[in-house]
């Protein structure tokens, strides 16, 4: 197993409208009821590209079975998505989005609820931490040697203290994060002080492209530049390709051109699309 990837596997309805507004009500451009979450999309596009994967989550007892099998049929194990019958199908997330930003609205269900904790630890080279309860990763954590990669997504506004960062922080190898989510960890500490407890900070800046920084550099890269149909999970799909560079022994430059790579295909088709060029032709265009 190349890489264990904890985090959301959601119901999302998402909502295109032609602007976001600050209040009142405003008409949508269409609403689409879909699998998401972080974990979801990061496992689903890994499994696409050809590596073997595992998924952490949880889920109510009424989750649509489709959402898990789609994961299955794409080479992702399953059997750590666990079913918390308290719930019916939560988690819920809905996305209001006007192509270029979004807001969203969670309803966490089971994954807001450590009373049903994973029993099994990751099997995974690579072990992503990404959203869900920093707690209940904190004490995973500690009982696994493996490449840690840290990524609390938006949670890192309302789910983390400095206490709690600093803790996931510590001892990992990748930090990843958006330009909105650098911008809190800077909160609790400083880019010099992440970096002793860090070996990379991997900041996604959009269309802007990514921030790599580490203790020997510090560079930026250009985005792929594409017609955009959506951007819903360019970030989680940057993630699976730069694995998936890392994985083929690629340094950081091309590891963060590969994720870019794969980011852009997913905007460009609006969604995960069904295969991905082979790996050598994505190399090739890189």
């Amino acid at each position: 197993m190349y890489l264990s990837v904890y985090g959301h596997l959601n119901v999302d309805f998402l909502l295109q409208v032609p602007e976001i507004p600050m209040e009142g009500s405003i008409f949508t451009n269409g609403t689409t009821v879909r699998a998401g979450g972080t974990a979801r999309k990061i496992s689903l596009v890994s499994g696409k590209l050809g590596m073997e994967n595992e998924i952490f989550s949880k889920v109510g007892k009424d989750f649509p079975k489709n959402y898990i099998m789609e994961l299955e049929k794409n080479g992702v194990s399953t059997k750590n998505i666990l079913i918390d019958e308290r719930y019916n199908f939560s988690p819920v997330c809905f996305i209001v989005s006007d192509l270029k930003k979004q807001v969203a609205f969670i309803d966490q269900g089971p994954m807001n609820d450590n009373g049903l904790e994973y029993k099994k630890l990751p099997s995974g080279n690579f072990v992503h931490f990404g959203t869900g309860d920093p707690h209940e990763y904190l004490k995973i954590k500690e009982r696994i040697e493996k490449n840690v990669s840290f990524d609390p997504g938006q949670e890192i506004h309302y789910r983390y203290s400095k206490e709690t960062f600093t803790s996931m922080l510590e001892g990992s190898k990748f930090l990843f994060l958006n330009r909105k989510e650098f911008e809190k960890a800077k909160e609790f500490l400083d880019s010099e002080n992440m970096l002793n407890l860090t070996e990379n900070i991997i900041v996604t800046l959009g269309s802007d492209g990514c921030l790599i920084m580490n203790k020997n550099e510090k560079f930026t890269m250009e985005a792929y530049k594409v017609n955009a149909k959506e951007t819903l999970g360019a970030g989680d799909s940057f993630r699976a390709g730069f694995y998936l560079g890392i994985k083929n022994q690629f340094n950081l430059r091309k590891s963060c051109l590969l994720g870019m790579k794969i980011a852009s295909i997913v905007v460009m088709h609006g969604s995960i699309p069904q295969n991905f060029p082979p790996l050598k032709e994505l190399i090739n265009s890189l």
